[in-house]
């Protein structure tokens, strides 16, 4: 591939990566905003987001397998004219059902990006440069996450929420059209898998019945999480049978492959412990006007920007292993940082715990996404792209819904006896000792499996089979 062709592809794949970014970061910040112009409460606004996220998680490995088989450039293609209708439909909607419905329709173009993006990034860069490309994918994550709340806490402030999805659309257009002209042809994989309705519906219905089970009001509805573990299992059963299965069991004998997205599954859920449930208590606690949150959340983004593209080019050379664990142990110590805030917390307190989680997060997402696809056939990295972003998503999809639930649970019963401010700054409290737990799990799986995720040779060896 010429030097000039791999550069466009890579922008051309940076432009969807900066549109559904910029979307989501901003409606993190619109939130507040929409649940008081709707009249709902957290727990009702939360599925603006997780119907998305679920609808996402529900189609990714379909179409990362479709396009392995037509050509992930068609199904990348597809997806900006998907999710800038869906803009449209979101800014139109007046009710919360209304924006429901469209952000699931918005989610299945969001879909065939993420399914697509990284497999065609990592497909047109060789080995030794791909740590570097996805790393500049991470800047771009960055980017979009960076200005989505400034510019969300600015548009809310000054307009009707529905301008945070018309911004969507003469992005989506332009890339539409870059994509369909100048977007190669990928490599197609000679196998029929993927079309597996059953799968679909098995691996739809556990996914949305257990983000479900995390939802309910008055806590974890454990017939619910039954339900929804037995579904996930029912699922694996029949993938193991079916002649055209949807889920590619062999890739996962493959350990970096495996354990990678483990480890991507663990933060996943742990970002929304902070993207989700800060603008809330910025807010609604300490008072501050959506500008002013939206200007602190673009903090993580800016670390994020300088710290992706370092970590993934160091991890062309010592492996991913020691910057998702560093990613872990920063994420740990934000959280404890965010757990000792109060009524009168100052912004320099706010603004400590988030740049140390910016560059937490920074340092694992390159890393960790290069040394899975270099470990994967070319031919494979479709699919391989629509896994790790169906863990992306249905980890974010169980961090909001998990999050929601627990602080909705502790602010509840610290109402009984507590005032107002007290409950929600215990609640708040306990919620984020709960989430530096999980990262320190995540981190003492990332120490456990450092040596089975490969060296750097091993990352970039690409092994067909």
């Amino acid at each position: 591939m010429k030097i000039a062709s791999k550069w466009k592809v890579l922008f051309i794949v940076c432009l969807g990566i900066f549109m559904s970014t910029l979307d989501g970061s901003i409606l993190n910040i619109a939130n507040p905003t929409i649940a008081k112009s709707l009249a709902v409460g957290l727990q009702q606004i939360q599925w603006v987001v997780t119907s998305y996220m679920l609808a996402i998680t529900a189609t990714l490995l379909f179409l990362g397998n479709l396009g392995d088989k037509i050509g992930s450039n068609r199904i990348y293609t597809a997806g900006f004219l998907g999710f800038t209708l869906g803009s449209v439909l979101c800014g139109l909607s007046h009710t919360l059902s209304s924006l429901i419905a469209a952000r699931v329709f918005q989610a299945l173009g969001a879909s065939m990006l993420m399914a697509t993006g990284i497999g065609i990034v990592s497909n047109n860069f060789p080995p030794d440069e791909r740590g570097k490309a996805l790393g500049l994918t991470g800047s771009i994550v960055g980017i979009g996450n960076m200005t989505g709340p400034s510019l969300g806490g600015f548009l809310v402030a000054r307009f009707a929420w529905p301008t945070i999805f018309w911004i969507n659309v003469p992005i989506g257009v332009l890339a539409f059209f870059l994509a369909w002209r100048y977007l190669p042809r990928q490599e197609q994989a000679s196998s029929d898998r993927g079309f597996d309705p059953v799968g679909i519906i098995l691996f739809g219905l556990s996914a949305t019945i257990l983000v479900l089970s995390l939802s309910a009001h008055a806590g974890l509805d454990w017939n619910l999480l039954i339900l929804g573990l037995l579904l996930l299992l029912a699922f694996y059963h029949y993938e193991k049978r079916s002649p055209q299965p949807l889920l590619d069991l062999g890739l996962f004998k493959v350990k970096t492959f495996l354990f990678g997205n483990i480890l991507g599954f663990i933060i996943y859920i742990l970002q929304n412990f902070m993207y989700f449930l800060l603008p809330f208590y910025l807010e609604r606690l300490l008072g501050y006007s959506p500008a002013q949150s939206g200007l602190l959340m673009t903090i993580p983004p800016i670390c994020l920007i300088f710290t992706a593209p370092l970590a993934g080019s160091l991890s062309d050379r010592i492996g991913p292993a020691r910057l998702t664990s560093v990613s872990f142990l920063l994420a740990s110590l934000a959280f404890v940082v965010f757990s000792l805030m109060n009524a009168e917390t100052g912004p320099l307190h706010i603004i400590l715990g988030l740049v140390i989680f910016g560059i937490g997060m920074g340092c694992f997402g390159s890393p960790n996404n290069s040394s899975i696809l270099g470990a994967v056939p070319k031919s494979k990295a479709g699919y391989t792209g629509g896994f790790i972003a169906t863990i992306r998503n249905f980890g974010h999809a169980l961090g909001i819904a998990l999050s929601a639930s627990l602080f909705t649970w502790f602010f509840t019963l610290n109402q009984n006896f507590l005032t107002y401010e007290q409950a929600y700054v215990l609640a708040s409290h306990r919620v984020y000792l709960f989430a530096a737990a999980l990262s320190l799990t995540g981190l003492l799986v990332s120490l456990l499996t450092g040596a089975l995720r490969g060296t750097p040779a091993e990352t970039v060896a690409v092994k067909e089979s």
